[in-house]
């Protein structure tokens, strides 16, 4: 692995600083090898208000706790939307719908971003939490996709990791090695009051999990061991 990882970086070097000869075969070779840059699927969608009435038709109606949880991020974030339920509505109010569709699953690039019960792999994550303003990690529990001002709009709701007593994380030898972007969590997820609402564009990268067995590090409780490698050091 480490040979065609060398040799991939050879070669990316050389398409950078151009392929000698720099004829048409290889700029098609080129090409190949690196894409351009697809635009991500969950962008601001317009949709006109006979597709958001549709829409709000057939979507689900959010539970009550889900909804007010988005209108306060909403709210939060700058964005003054207004409970729908609070009648009567000021002039040119923002309401915040009530009904939401619930994809299992969204694309950001090439990139598929899952929910934890329909892939759990492509619902671990690392991303930027916009309430701490730090980064940290967790599965995707839920997509929501909702129309507001005439463009649909994507929200995740994220189960941060459960972190281990610092004793416990200090037993791991990750700590002392961090180059290699790991660390290690409890295998217990953090109850519902602890979920976070995010945005696609808060989403750094998908996480490799591997789940340990009680003992394993000396830590009593099953863990779960997660890598952010795959970002290669992107924010």
């Amino acid at each position: 692995m480490l040979r065609q990882l060398s040799r991939r970086g050879c070669v990316d070097a050389m398409i950078k600083d151009g392929l000698p000869g720099d004829d048409a075969l290889s700029n098609g070779l080129a090409e190949i090898l690196q894409e351009k840059e697809k635009p991500a699927d969950y962008a601001h969608s317009p949709v006109s208000p006979a597709q958001v009435a549709a829409i709000l038709k057939n979507a689900p109606i959010l539970p009550p706790e889900q909804y007010i949880a988005l209108l306060q991020y909403l709210q939060v974030t700058g964005q003054q939307y207004h409970d729908y339920r609070q009648l009567p509505h000021p002039p040119n109010t923002l309401i915040l719908p009530p009904r939401a569709e619930l994809p299992l699953q969204m694309h950001r690039g090439d990139r598929t971003f899952s929910c934890q019960k329909s892939h759990e792999g492509n619902s671990a994550i690392q991303f930027y939490n916009p309430y701490s303003r730090e980064y940290d990690t967790g599965f995707i529990e839920i997509i929501w996709r909702i129309p507001l001002e005439g463009a649909m709009e994507t929200f995740l709701v994220v189960r941060p990791h459960r972190r281990l007593p610092f004793l416990s994380e200090a037993e791991a030898p990750f700590e002392r090695y961090p180059g290699f972007l790991t660390k290690v969590v409890d295998a217990a997820s953090l109850d519902d009051n602890a979920l976070q609402i995010i945005e696609p564009t808060h989403i750094i990268t998908h996480l490799t999990t591997f789940r340990r067995p009680e003992g394993t590090y000396s830590i009593p409780q099953k863990t779960l061991v997660i890598c952010w490698a795959l970002n290669r050091g992107r924010l």
